[in-house]
């Protein structure tokens, strides 16, 4: 076996200190990769999976763990908002009181709303007659509306139907259960069909969404997660779900492939001409963005990932972990609300700092490498003081995509390419709504009736 080192050429303590790192690095790399492999055998003999435990690593300090977490401020508000009356009444009164006396002084006067909710039935049955001529013989039905023609449902039903499925992460069988106990009757079958059709009514939202939603945006962010189809045959396909957004817009795609490719044809030319926010992995690494700026989260995580086994080299980590944590609240003061009157000087300052830190050379091999790396990757980490609205991380993709990876746990997997695109629109159309502050309900109704013009979804995006 080969050693990751050179033994002859350690020639002092600290050498042989860095050299121990090195063995302990390729153990845990070893001890990670036989996991993998044993999980993998495991799985192809059929066995079931090993319980989890809790890790048995070493606590980081809390300075460590927490440094990443935003400071909470708290301030006490109305959540609720004004709440709209539909309708009033009139409480009884005293018109007579105990003394025989029936004139009465208005001291004040008291409201007091009751909230609630009419859910019922509302089937209706349209009647018609054939007619016939008695002066010519000719026949004639009654006039059926078109919209009328072709559906068993009416729209209200059908927006129902989405919101419950998409917005409130409903299964289709709770679905059924729900229509059927207020006297709908429907089937699944028929429930699956709907959210298929309102599905294909929301494409052209879908459309102006990445055509002028990205050409309206400042700039746009990108995350991926997994995703599952179970084909006909009972054979389960691996894919993903990728998200294109900022905190207007949202767009869903389920693709096959999570690359390079697949990320620029889903940009487009208008978006890859604007600023791009996300982590350095594959395949974002390799977008064709003109300016990108890099998540750092994801960059600062790098440096949490390192298991130092020597005392001296946990405290270079947690000393250099203590300085990226007062770098990013900094940089995250600057980009929420950039001094105006001392613009250049914060700039300097925070560009100071980091070039202060990646410069710093502890002794610490992994710690010094990862210094190096973050010190090339100066243009795309602090391209946030060219244009200060533009976030330092990916947080909001990581929100956006919690979504669905809640409804994948609790409604499965999709059952064809017609539910992966009726999943798509539908999320992208009611997140966006979400975030631009506009009742999910009436929208979603609204679009899938005609009723409200798509570019509504776009109206608000700068």
């Amino acid at each position: 076996m080969k050693l990751p080192i050179d033994v002859d050429k350690v020639t002092n303590f600290e050498e042989a200190r860095n050299a121990i790192e090195k063995l302990l690095q390729a153990y845990l790399d070893l001890k990670k990769e036989n996991n993998l492999l044993r999980e993998e055998i495991a799985r192809l003999k059929g066995q079931p999976k090993k319980p989890l435990f809790k890790s048995t690593l070493r606590n980081q300090s809390s300075s460590v763990t927490k440094f990443l977490r935003e400071k909470q401020i708290w301030h006490k508000g109305s959540k609720k908002g004004k709440i709209p009356v539909d309708l009033k009444e009139n409480l009884p009164e005293m018109k007579e009181c105990v003394c025989g006396g029936k004139e009465f002084k208005t001291l004040r006067t008291t409201c007091k709303i009751v909230q609630g909710i009419i859910f019922r039935r509302n089937n209706v049955l349209y009647k018609g007659r054939h007619k016939k001529c008695l002066n010519c013989g000719r026949k004639y039905k009654s006039i059926l509306p078109e919209e009328l023609k072709s559906i068993s449902f009416d729209s209200n039903v059908e927006s129902l139907t989405s919101i419950f499925r998409f917005a409130c992460r409903m299964t289709q069988p709770l679905i059924y259960r729900l229509f059927n106990g207020v006297g709908v009757q429907i089937s699944k079958g028929e429930i699956n069909d709907m959210l298929l059709k309102n599905g294909k009514k929301l494409k052209p939202c879908y459309s102006i969404l990445k055509t002028a939603g990205f050409k309206k945006s400042s700039y746009l962010q990108s995350d991926s997660t997994g995703s599952k189809r179970k084909e006909k045959n009972g054979k389960i396909r691996n894919q993903y779900l990728q998200l294109i957004c900022n905190k207007f817009l949202s767009v869903f795609s389920i693709t096959k492939h999570y690359n390079i490719q697949t990320l620029n044809r889903l940009l487009g030319k208008k978006g890859r001409e604007k600023l791009f926010v996300s982590d350095d992995g594959s395949p974002n690494s390799g977008c064709r963005c003109t300016k990108k700026q890099l998540c750092w989260v994801h960059e600062i995580r790098h440096y949490k990932k390192l298991f130092p086994f020597f005392n001296p080299h946990q405290k270079l980590q947690e000393q250099i972990l203590t300085q990226w944590k007062a770098f990013y609240h900094l940089a995250r003061e600057y980009g929420v609300d950039p001094p105006r009157t001392a613009t250049i000087v914060a700039r300097e300052v925070i560009e100071g700092q980091f070039d202060w830190i990646t410069s710093q050379t502890t002794g610490y091999d992994f710690l010094d490498k990862q210094l190096k790396l973050t010190k090339k990757k100066k243009d795309r980490l602090l391209l946030f003081l060219d244009h200060p609205y533009l976030p330092i991380h990916n947080n909001q993709c990581e929100q956006d995509l919690r979504e669905y990876v809640i409804q994948r746990k609790i409604s499965r997997e999709t059952k064809s390419v017609a539910g992966d695109k009726s999943l798509s629109y539908h999320l992208s159309v009611i997140q966006t709504a979400q975030k631009q502050g506009l009742n999910v309900f009436g929208t979603l109704h609204g679009l899938l009736t005609g009723q409200l013009n798509p570019a509504i979804l776009t109206a608000n995006i700068s």
